[in-house]
């Protein structure tokens, strides 16, 4: 697992997250339980430096589990908080185009996309 960024703080993720989650599942077609994940958060920050240079977020799995990290700009950001969930889904670092662009609207390019017509009140 990649270190965590300087000043990275663990959080509870809020109550929205379980939605987007079921949302996130919903779309990959598989189940898995977002209680394994240890969510970070780097406040007041719009990305933060990774082996393979600066993200906004970032999913990783270890020896001793899984965490997700948000620059803090973007914990309210639907999009960029799914994608890292359908990492964890996945359990998977890659990005298969046919997940994360055809199924599930991802990435920016397809969120961009899809966001403007999707319901207002998606059921997940």
């Amino acid at each position: 697992m990649s270190p965590l960024p300087d000043h990275a703080v663990r959080f509870v993720p809020p109550a929205e997250y379980q939605v987007w989650w079921a949302r996130t599942e919903v779309c990959v077609g598989r189940h898995s339980h977002p209680d394994d994940i240890a969510w970070y958060v780097v406040p007041g920050e719009t990305d933060f430096e990774t082996p393979h240079g600066p993200v906004v977020a970032r999913w990783s799995r270890g020896t001793d589990g899984a965490r997700i990290v948000i620059a803090g700009a973007f914990l309210g950001d639907e999009m960029v908080v799914r994608h890292e969930m359908l990492h964890a889904i996945l359990d998977r670092a890659d990005h298969p185009p046919e997940v994360f662009v055809d199924r599930c609207h991802l990435t920016w390019r397809s969120w961009a996309r899809w966001a403007p017509h999707r319901p207002s009140t998606p059921t997940p």
